[in-house]
């Protein structure tokens, strides 16, 4: 290797730690702050002056792009963790208290996942969320543990309303599990009246993902 060689390395190697050292400190400041934090906060975490974010990221919303295919993955990964779980109504449960608990530690993993953080329509991951979730539904509704009428976009809802409680809870940081009972309480097949309106269907909750709240 020649002299001008090492020292290029060098350089992309420090490159590449700033980098993923930018990453983490905007996960750590989003998971604290949510998506409102500023590239300040994220500078000031990272020890850092905010030119070294501009010589890594364009804006503050590339940052969030990079950490978005992360959250997915994430809650993807939710998925799969109920997909083992042999007792379908518990599979289901799972899958809820886990994405809930997730999305509860991190402000803006939340905002991520209710696709809040590009307020456009994300038909490409709201096919992959459901693709994944709809399983859990399935074979819940197929063994009459889950009432009739229910499916994978009520996900969305669902947690839009969990996101409102996560909003009142930094002095009871558990408030939110006192409703996610309430609301599976909901899905469970018992008798119970029909339900007066049909779930969002595929075309809606792609075009909702973006704009959820």
């Amino acid at each position: 290797m020649s002299d001008d060689e090492r020292p290029s390395r060098a350089r992309r190697s420090d490159a590449i730690l700033n980098n993923q050292r930018l990453v983490q400190a905007a996960r750590e400041v989003f998971a604290e702050q949510g998506l409102t934090a500023t590239l300040q906060d994220i500078a000031a975490h990272a020890g850092v002056g905010v030119g070294t974010i501009y010589r890594n990221f364009d804006s503050k919303q590339q940052i969030i792009e990079t950490l978005y295919e992360e959250a997915i993955e994430g809650a993807l990964a939710g998925v799969h963790e109920a997909l083992e779980v042999a007792d379908p109504w518990q599979a289901l449960v799972t899958f809820f208290e886990v994405t809930a608990s997730n999305q509860a530690r991190d402000r803006g993993l939340t905002a991520m996942f209710l696709g809040s953080a590009t307020g456009t329509p994300l038909d490409q991951t709201a096919a992959r969320i459901l693709d994944g979730v709809s399983p859990l539904f399935d074979r819940a509704r197929a063994a009459g543990v889950a009432r009739e009428g229910i499916g994978a976009t009520d996900i969305l809802p669902i947690f839009a309303m969990l996101d409102a409680v996560y909003r009142l809870s930094d002095e009871s940081p558990d408030l939110w599990r006192r409703y996610l009972v309430l609301l599976l309480d909901g899905l469970r097949a018992k008798d119970r009246p029909e339900l007066p309106v049909a779930a969002l269907d595929d075309a809606t909750f792609r075009s909702s993902l973006g704009g959820a709240h």
